[in-house]
């Protein structure tokens, strides 16, 4: 028990001071200790909370397969388990197999009524069908307006309006290095990305920037071994900067936001580089 304690106090800790190598270490640990269903969920839990869904899932399977001879197994927390294997399985890529299970679990109250309705509405955009999941999205505002408000929306043409003002708005150097670079503005991320990624790129992503940053582009120590480096592109992510702003005004500024987020890191700016000049 003092060395659970002790690992629990340890975790804490690392997770305040944003230490993923360390919450890793020290869940691997966890795991290895558990024996109790708590337990399991415990680590299941953080590998979610830490970004880190295929190891989510991983436990998850690994705990269904002992089923309930598992020490300490209860129905309320096999749901809790359920629950925490949707969002896994969705986090993974497979929307599919999330919007499945979701529709087993019945909610409890308004809240989870209203939330379980937006989480099929997530479901059905990323299998291809934003008209069902818009119905699903005003189904959750209706059971919890305050919880799951209205979404606003813009448009294709507005947002690429919005993309060439940012564009235009900044220093003529950046300019010049983003000539080459392509800003592509997609409904939201590839499948195939998200799977091949582990979830590693979450479905709810706003904005990705892929390929060689200017630093790598001007090494001097590139070697033909290595591979040639990679086109830039930043990808904006319409859909998913709409579901996560509160009004309109609000939508227009995070996706400034995001475009000069993934701008950043083709100027080889790293998370803290990117957080200290404001744009994140």
């Amino acid at each position: 028990m003092m060395e659970s304690d002790s690992l629990n106090n340890e975790l804490n800790q690392a997770l305040e001071n944003f230490d993923a190598d360390r919450c890793v270490q020290i869940l691997q640990q966890q795991s290895k200790n558990a024996v109790y269903m708590e337990d399991f969920l415990h680590v299941i839990v953080t590998y979610l909370e830490i970004g880190l869904p295929r190891e989510s899932l991983d436990k998850i399977y690994e705990l269904e397969d002992l089923g309930n001879s598992v020490p300490g197994y209860e129905r309320d927390l096999d749901r809790v388990l359920q629950h925490n294997k949707t969002m896994a399985l969705y986090l993974t890529g497979d929307p599919q197999g999330a919007l499945r299970l979701m529709r087993s679990l019945k909610p409890i109250d308004a809240a989870s009524s209203s939330d379980r309705e937006f989480f099929i509405g997530l479901c059905h955009d990323h299998l291809g069908d934003p008209e069902t999941a818009n119905e699903h999205f005003a189904r959750a505002t209706e059971l919890d307006p305050e919880g799951n408000p209205p979404i606003p929306d813009i448009s294709i043409d507005e947002a690429h309006d919005l993309i060439a003002k940012v564009l235009s708005e900044l220093p003529e150097k950046i300019r010049k290095e983003l000539e080459e670079v392509p800003i592509i503005l997609e409904d939201l991320p590839d499948l195939s990305l998200i799977q091949e990624s582990s979830g590693q790129i979450s479905p709810n992503t706003l904005g990705l920037y892929s390929g060689s940053t200017i630093a790598n582009k001007h090494d001097s120590s590139f070697s033909p071994h290595e591979g040639m480096p990679t086109a830039a592109v930043i990808r904006i992510y319409r859909r998913n900067l709409e579901r996560m702003s509160q009004n309109e005004d609000d939508l227009v500024e995070q996706v400034k936001i995001t475009l000069l987020h993934e701008i950043g890191h083709h100027l080889g700016l790293d998370e803290d580089d990117v957080d200290r000049l404001g744009l994140a």
